[in-house]
């Protein structure tokens, strides 16, 4: 017990440490959640929640985002949900659209490790309507990890989550060789995205709760089950298509239940 409260304790700081270093030239931005649930039945609930992303290097809102899901309680552990999350983007590029729309089906799975950790699993597809550059569509595994104790004051728990992306049907993308010749066009399809999220969450009242999080997501080459590298490099000129999209996020997401 002792090592797992450490273990929490030790992402927090990290993630501190780690907001303390941010400079200009990071892409690090601010999300603001707001969302409200509903029970509708012994079986169904529903929830909506409105992120607002603010780039910090710049100092400017970039997208809303907001979520519709309903949820069924499949069983004590077992939960399956779907989603309808659009996109606004508010980013002033030139042809850039400015309405994203996806949806997205998950099921999860809930254990209770000992009296006070919780550990979740899930595995969620999602369908992307405008095709982006990386993936059309999109699958990622989720594990969550928590701490739990009625006794702590606003009924704190730290928690950890760990999300693993693979990405399907991007736009092709052309490959070379070693000496510059054009080989495959070819979606790149594979084991692209790591989501790290470490945070606390508060339950002050028994309908409000918030939490506040530091996340971080790297992109990445891996061969995996055939992944195919998500960037590609031009010997005869040096350019690569498609880099690595990282970023950071500092977060506060309040939620009340009606």
């Amino acid at each position: 017990m002792k090592k797992f409260i450490l273990i929490i304790f030790f992402l927090l700081g990290t993630s501190i440490s780690l907001i303390a270093q941010i400079t200009e030239t990071d892409n690090t931005m601010l999300w603001t959640t707001l969302g409200v649930n509903k029970k509708l039945s012994d079986k169904f609930s529903m929830s909506y929640y409105q992120l607002h992303s603010l780039n910090l290097a710049e100092t400017r809102f970039n997208f809303i985002q907001p979520d519709l899901k309903l949820n069924y309680e499949i069983s004590k552990n077992w939960d399956a949900a779907v989603n309808y999350t659009p996109t606004f983007s508010l980013d002033d590029v030139k042809d850039n659209q400015l309405i994203y729309h996806r949806v997205s089906a998950n099921i999860k799975l809930s254990t209770k490790v000992s009296k006070r950790i919780r550990i979740r699993n899930s595995i969620t597809a999602e369908q992307h309507f405008t095709q982006r550059s990386k993936f059309k569509q999109r699958y990622y595994y989720r594990f969550d990890i928590y701490y739990r104790n009625t006794k702590w004051p606003w009924r704190l728990r730290p928690f950890a989550t760990q999300k693993l992306y693979w990405y399907a049907n991007g736009r092709d993308l052309q490959y070379y060789d070693a000496d510059g010749d054009k080989t495959d066009k070819v979606s790149p399809d594979g084991l692209h995205a790591y989501r790290l999220k470490a945070g606390l969450n508060f339950y002050p009242s028994k309908d409000f709760s918030f939490s506040i999080y530091y996340q971080k997501q790297k992109e990445f080459n891996s061969g995996i089950l055939g992944s195919r590298d998500i960037n590609s490099l031009n010997p005869n000129s040096n350019n690569i298509r498609r880099s690595f999209y990282d970023f950071s996020v500092i977060g506060i997401s309040c939620n009340y239940k009606l």
